[in-house]
């Protein structure tokens, strides 16, 4: 929604000259003449029509003033999104398994109509196995969920209510041996497994990194957010194991990026040693088995899986701008060639032609420029030769003020771009900054309009320029936005074969350098996408960005009042908390203390079910995360809650023809409703942190069951506290909790 704005036009033509002739009797009593034709009365309608033109004026804020108002704010538009999808691969009968490289480009048919590019995420190895059966062992007992599983219905993984030793097996049919390296994609249900959340996770890590706090899991720089460098989950721990023999499971070395099954991402799993198909749990088929089994710790929610899909990782949609850059005839090149399809580091130099005039591939760093190389010909000394890479020479430097370049018509994603200039044979990498207002002259820094594929240089004081004659190198990855949100199906799809196309697999520069593709089009039976395509956006609307800049001013970003601090806590990245509520002046421990500055936090996950308990890592992260955000002079304790049994003694009489039995399940089920830490309470919602149990409204709830015709007698009985007639109080920390009921019913 666009910010609401204030007219600063609200003073038209005619109010203006209105309020100068009611000054006239003020300030020139003789002047009577008000007429038209007096030329005093032209003067006052002449100087009334300038200044409504500079009121106007002023009324029309320009969109650089606007970005400049945004960034105040910590707020720019966002740019281009990718879509995302996982793609599955499926060989064709008596294929050998085929490695894919990270990368490979595969044809779809984007939302307008057009040909479009996804590229793999990561690679992996296509094995001839399929997925066949799915099964849940929770509690010692085995659940057959194939049936679920194969129409997509939510999977609790490991069982309603985790407890370590419960485990997710997957049955595959086909072969796998020792060596094979197993490419699983895990779609899990639920906002908090969502790309979002990884992204809030990891921008969280970030934060703290440039905070200079310490994180025990954090391991270097997070280039891109929507790599997979994740941290651990804070509590939970996963271990993936294949069946070897009956009842013998060996652990599997495995690269997991689903955070211990909480995040939608891909697992690769090692076979150090093959599976033996043999018939497991409620499955009578002998398969060979892999299972993964929650080793310790808690979580937060009960993980649910909608898709599990073997042979599969994610793809992103975009692809590498490229071109080739000519060799002059007689040119050496030193050092090794580069592998083709991979990462070299070369540089090198080029002459008033535009063919490079000097090449080295052993060049060091910063020096050398990084980039894919995807051809290379020598040149002879009768012959020029070529040089094909993702890079894109798009101009040279002019030395003059705000020089703007244009890649092209694209959507670019910035964080797969990179800027240089050539000068005088040195490489000089640019940053990227959404305005100058901080750059100094001596500044390498650029603004991208990554919607129009646009870069814009400095002025000279805020921002460098470009020397002249500079060679302006840029390595871009471009991508189609929201066009990218394709159907299921629509990557990989099949159609005749072009130019550019083999059944699905782009025969471009790029993946030529890769692999055989018409190897790999032969051994392959399917490329699908079993899922539709999501994330991918536009470009963000200057309007749009401002009215999140105002739908911003409303959401907490520090923990001031006690709402501040059950907001944060909610929302604290990584984790699943079903309410938060928050006490000032209160300490932990000391319940007849008045404590000035602390705020005391109660959290409550979902889990274990009737009676959640936060683990010590979970409170470890949300007190982190609180305490970055709180007040100088406050402290935040977080804890979780204390619970008190309540249990009720009631005698009922039943209705005339209703059924004793049937009324007393019916009671019982309805005080566990109303004495329900999560979603019980008078307003069901969960109970009230430290509110006491009323008999008033025990006794309401009894009578409120159908088929009850009143209630006879009624008492309720906490620990350390027998049966009273009376209310029962909580400490300022706890939630009421179902105890055993006795109801009779006569």
């Amino acid at each position: 929604m666009p910010v609401p704005l204030p007219n600063l036009d609200d003073r038209r033509f005619a109010d203006l000259v209105d309020e100068a002739l009611a000054r006239i009797p003020v300030q020139a009593p003789g002047w009577t003449d008000y007429n038209a034709s007096d030329p005093g009365i032209t003067l006052i309608e002449l100087l009334a029509w300038i200044t409504d033109g500079d009121i106007y004026r002023a009324n029309r804020i320009p969109d650089s003033h606007i970005r400049q108002f945004l960034s105040l704010l910590g707020i720019a538009p966002e740019p281009p999104h990718a879509a995302c999808a996982p793609v599955q691969f499926t060989l064709n009968a008596g294929a050998a398994k085929l490695h894919l490289p990270a990368t490979l480009e595969l044809d779809a048919l984007m939302l307008d109509g057009k040909a479009g590019k996804f590229r793999l995420r990561s690679g992996l190895s296509v094995l001839p196995c399929a997925l066949a059966a799915v099964q849940i062992q929770s509690g010692g007992k085995f659940r057959d969920a194939t049936a679920d599983w194969s129409h997509g219905q939510p999977l609790a993984v490991f069982g309603t209510d985790p407890r370590p030793g419960d485990a997710l097996y997957l049955g595959f049919n086909g072969s796998l041996q020792a060596g094979d390296m197993l490419s699983l994609y895990v779609g899990l249900a639920g906002e908090n497994a969502s790309a979002a959340a990884r992204r809030s996770i990891l921008e969280e890590l970030q934060s703290r990194m440039q905070a200079c706090l310490p994180w025990d899991t954090c391991a270097g720089p997070i280039a891109d957010p929507q790599l997979p460098d994740l941290p651990l989950h804070h509590s939970a721990r996963v271990i993936w194991e294949v069946q070897t023999q009956p009842g013998l499971w060996q652990p599997l070395k495995s690269s997991d990026n689903t955070r211990s099954m909480t995040l939608s991402g891909g697992v690769t799993l090692q076979m150090d040693a093959p599976p033996v198909a043999l018939r497991t749990g409620a499955v009578a088929e002998a398969l060979l088995y892999l299972r993964c089994r929650f080793l310790s710790g808690s979580f937060d929610d009960a993980p649910r899986a909608l898709r599990i899909f073997e042979n599969a990782v994610a793809a992103e949609q975009s692809s590498p701008l490229w071109e080739q850059w000519p060799i002059a005839a007689g040119v050496v090149a030193l050092g090794t060639p580069p592998v083709l399809g991979e990462v070299a580091a070369l540089r090198d130099d080029f002459d008033a032609s535009g063919r490079i005039s000097s090449l080295d591939f052993n060049a060091a760093e910063p020096e050398a420029l990084r980039v894919v190389v995807l051809a290379y010909k020598p040149a002879t000394a009768a012959q020029p030769g070529g040089l094909t890479l993702e890079a894109l020479r798009i101009g040279a430097g002019t030395g003059a003020p705000n020089q703007l370049l244009q890649l092209g018509s694209f959507e670019l994603n910035p964080a797969a771009f990179s800027f240089y200039t050539l000068e005088n044979g040195a490489l000089k990498p640019w940053i990227r900054v959404e305005s100058f207002i901080a750059s100094g002259a001596a500044d390498a820094h650029y603004v991208m309009d990554a919607g129009v594929g646009e870069v814009l240089l400095g002025d000279g004081q805020n921002g460098r320029v470009a020397p002249p004659g500079a060679i302006i190198i840029a390595i871009a990855q471009v991508t189609r936005g929201a066009a990218g949100n394709v159907a299921a199906g629509a990557i990989g799809e099949s159609r005749p074969a072009g130019p550019k196309t083999v059944v699905g697999i782009d025969i471009g520069p790029h993946n030529a350098a890769l692999l055989d593709v018409n190897a790999a089009v032969a051994a392959l039976a399917l490329i699908s996408n079993p899922d539709a395509a999501s994330g991918g956006a536009e470009q963000e609307s200057l309007a749009h960005a401002e009215g999140r800049a105002a739908a911003r001013l409303e959401e907490p970003e520090r923990a001031v009042t006690l709402d501040d601090c059950k907001v944060l806590a909610v929302r604290t990245p990584g984790t699943a908390i079903a309410r938060a509520a928050a006490i000032a002046n209160y300490c932990p421990g000391l319940l007849c203390y008045s404590a000035p500055g602390y705020i005391t936090v109660m959290v409550a996950p979902y889990l274990p079910l009737g009676r959640p308990v936060p683990s010590p890592g979970l409170l470890q992260s949300v007190s982190a995360y609180l305490n970055r955000r709180h007040v100088i002079g406050s402290r935040i304790e977080v804890t979780g809650p204390d619970y008190l049994e309540v249990a009720v003694h009631a005698a009922v009489k039943a209705a005339t023809g209703e059924s004793k039995a049937g009324i007393q399940s019916a009671v019982l089920a309805a005080l566990s409703r109303f004495l329900d830490p999560l979603g019980g309470g008078p307003d069901g919602t969960g109970w009230p942190l430290g509110r006491a149990v009323y008999i008033s409204e025990i006794l309401d709830t009894i009578a409120g069951v159908p088929g009850v015709d009143h209630v006879i007698s009624l008492q309720l009985e906490a620990a350390d506290c027998g049966l009273q007639c009376g209310d029962i109080c909580l400490n300022p920390l706890a939630l009421a909790v179902s105890g055993a009921h006795v109801i009779e019913v006569s």
